[in-house]
């Protein structure tokens, strides 16, 4: 009796739902995105200018004037707001889980210093607050800080390299009100694969070590490759379609999950700091847990508006 009532209570946290897999949908993509550009400590000035057109120019190409470097990197503040459905909006039980309106906002706030030798430290944080519109959905907070470090390999032809520790905080309703919190270690590498005055496709893969969380059954390693492109129809206007493949290896019951995202955005530069957008994602997890339960597909669809600052 006693070895049964333990199978059973295993058996029990094994299938119990993940919060992370039914949140994923809403969270976006915890990928980095870093420009090249921004990672030349020589070149990184907000307003550069050109030199005036000469006859030599056609033999020489465009010269470009450099600026004074600022003494200090520029801290960048963003806000985004974002009106949103989903088909699948998280609940208590997956049998409550239905099509729901949501709003979003996320706050943050982001800093890459140059250190030495084209090295630069990367710190931030972002925060997150969902509000359902469906009774029975979740409306929940998430905080992510995390501080690491970022190069530009430029022998290998603009690679961009980072590593960072992340931390993150779920909560429902209430900063006090935890449902999930994780400690992890992530590094990758970014690369521009194709590059025209037009368009863009990009990809990474990347690694995340998560080390502690709580609850324990959370702790697992991610292995994930992801692929951008971008056009741009003019120099305010852009679409970019992206897919994202996450393979999650648990510590705990033998989990593994594959985690799908793909998407489409359009984009428009409305001025300097602010910027209008709508995008459709469809996500899919499917995970070897008993009875399905960490298994889920949503798609979601929706417009926003981000406004970012530097200074």
């Amino acid at each position: 009796m006693k070895a049964l009532g333990i199978a059973l209570l295993l058996s029990s946290v094994a299938v119990h739902g993940d919060v992370l897999s039914n949140f994923s949908p809403f969270l976006g993509s915890p990928e980095p995105d870093y420009s090249p550009q921004d990672l030349v400590p020589d070149q990184s000035m907000e307003d550069a200018r050109y030199a005036p057109f000469s006859p030599a120019d056609s033999d020489f190409g465009v010269q470009q004037v450099l600026g004074a470097r600022p003494d200090r990197a520029p801290v960048n503040f963003f806000l985004n707001f974002d009106l949103n459905y989903t088909d699948n909006a998280p609940a208590p039980t997956p049998a409550m889980e239905d099509g729901s309106w949501f709003s979003s906002i996320l706050i943050g706030a982001s800093w890459q210093p140059h250190i030495a030798c084209g090295w630069f430290a990367d710190v931030g944080i972002t925060q997150e607050f969902f509000d359902f519109d469906e009774g029975n959905a979740t409306d929940f907070e998430n905080m992510q800080p995390y501080f690491g470090v970022v190069k530009n390999l430029v022998d290998l032809d603009d690679t961009i390299f980072y590593a960072r520790y992340e931390y993150q905080r779920l909560t429902l309703g209430s900063f006090s009100n935890s449902n999930y919190s994780g400690q992890r270690l992530r590094a990758g590498l970014q690369k521009s694969l194709f590059v025209t005055s037009r368009q863009q496709l990009a990809g990474s893969i990347s690694t995340a070590y998560e080390f502690k969380s709580d609850p324990g059954r959370f702790e697992r390693m991610e292995y994930a490759a992801e692929l951008t492109y971008t056009w741009w129809f003019t120099d305010d206007l852009a679409g970019t379609a992206s897919y994202r493949a996450a393979y999650w290896d648990f510590d705990s019951f033998g989990r593994h999950d594959w985690n799908h995202t793909a998407g489409v955005e359009l984009t428009y530069r409305i001025c300097k700091n602010a910027s209008a957008y709508t995008n459709v994602y469809y996500s899919n997890n499917d995970s070897n847990s008993a009875f399905g339960v960490n298994d889920f597909e949503a798609w979601q669809a929706g417009l926003g508006i981000g406004l970012n600052y530097s200074f």
